[in-house]
């Protein structure tokens, strides 16, 4: 069962700490949609399973769409696809454009899952990020959804921000809980080269934070998280029991997914695929009929790091019996080396086949990944 990610590259403007691609070119926005359909079409066999069970409207600004734009381009996935009947479909939200015509709409056409962009909750930082909306919008966008005939909500947040504090930030948390939000995304600050927060920092208008407010911060938001019956199954995810979200755990167990749009990705088992960031130029090429796609085949060692990578920031485990299976001998007998001196040392809880993390283990993920990675 695949999955379909569908890019929408347009934002009003652009956040401070934002490396994603977008643009503000607005008057774009109908073209795009008909190209989306076009590459839908051209790139409907690239899924060998056509079943499709996540489709995730990401961006950008995917609420910058009109539910007719939306509609649209949903009626021509189902064309090409077999969308199951219980399939999460998922379109990211910015509060300021969350009404409740907005969301009614959204659920006749098939949306049923929202991720509302909220990030934080001080006006004053809102505003210093370039973020659009502010702490009423929040509340008025919240209000809205709880009436909205869409209850699958999840909510992002950032953390480790100057300017907020612990207690601050413990009372984002315990305000937003009043709502009932099933899913929370909750990401630390983080300072991307080809952001305009990067260069803020370069020039000293900007000072990030220190690690130790990073991990105080991380810990608050997981202490609470899980207090109020939220589970932690991967580094910066949380969620009530059955609302993990089904498109991400995707991406996390390497199931293959289609990308479509501007710098979106794709991945089979043994490619990886990306379009081009140029919206004129994608445009023009799908209103030709013309695909342009960069493709990377991938080699066992790169499909196991992957694997090792991804799964070190769940709390899924690693299959030994999933390596054995699909990997050759000589990086099944490295990996058991590796994994054994690092149970030695403390990390890991090997549990028969899985070997799982700690919780202790998801915030050095990336050092250990190093120590098993071919």
């Amino acid at each position: 069962m695949s999955g379909l990610y569908i890019h929408i590259p347009f934002c009003q403007d652009k956040c401070t700490y934002c490396d994603f691609f977008s643009g503000n070119q607005l008057y774009m926005v109908d073209n795009y949609v008909d190209a989306l359909c076009r590459e839908i079409e051209l790139r409907s066999n690239y899924l060998e399973d056509k079943e499709v069970g996540t489709i995730y409207f990401g961006g950008g600004t995917p609420s910058i769409l009109n539910e007719r734009q939306i509609g649209k381009i949903l009626k021509q996935i189902v064309k090409y696809f077999v969308v199951r009947s219980e399939a999460e479909i998922t379109l990211e939200c910015n509060p300021e454009d969350v009404n409740e015509v907005f969301l009614k709409g959204l659920g006749e056409i098939g949306i049923n899952r929202i991720s509302l962009g909220i990030q934080f909750l001080e006006d004053d930082i809102l505003s210093q990020f370039n973020r659009k909306h502010s702490k009423a919008l929040i509340y008025s966008a919240l209000r809205c959804l709880e009436k909205s005939t869409i209850k699958n909500l999840s909510v992002d947040l950032i953390y480790s921000v100057p300017g907020v504090d612990n207690a601050s930030l413990l009372a984002t948390l315990e305000s937003l809980c009043k709502f009932n939000i099933l899913h929370f995304s909750a990401y630390s600050l983080t300072i991307a080269r080809n952001s305009k927060l990067f260069w803020k920092i370069q020039s000293g208008e900007f000072v990030e934070n220190v690690e130790n407010e990073f991990l105080k911060q991380y810990s608050t938001v997981y202490d609470f998280l899980t207090s109020k019956g939220y589970i932690q199954y991967e580094l910066s995810n949380y969620a009530k029991d059955g609302f993990i979200s089904l498109h991400n755990l995707g991406y996390w167990n390497q199931i293959p997914y289609l990308g479509i749009g501007v710098s979106a990705h794709s991945y089979n088992g043994i490619s990886r695929q990306w379009n081009h960031t140029n919206i004129k130029k994608y445009i023009r090429e799908l209103e030709g009929g013309i695909l342009n796609i960069e493709i990377e085949h991938l080699t066992e060692n790169q499909i196991f790091n992957e694997y090792i990578i991804l799964k070190l920031r769940t709390l899924q485990g690693i299959s030994q019996s999933y390596i054995k299976r699909v990997f050759r001998e000589e990086i099944q007998s490295t990996f058991a080396f590796r994994i054994s001196k690092l149970i030695k040392k403390g990390h890991f809880i090997s549990d028969s086949d899985l070997i799982v993390p700690r919780q202790s283990d998801l915030l050095i993920a990336d050092y250990l990944a190093k120590d098993l990675m071919i």
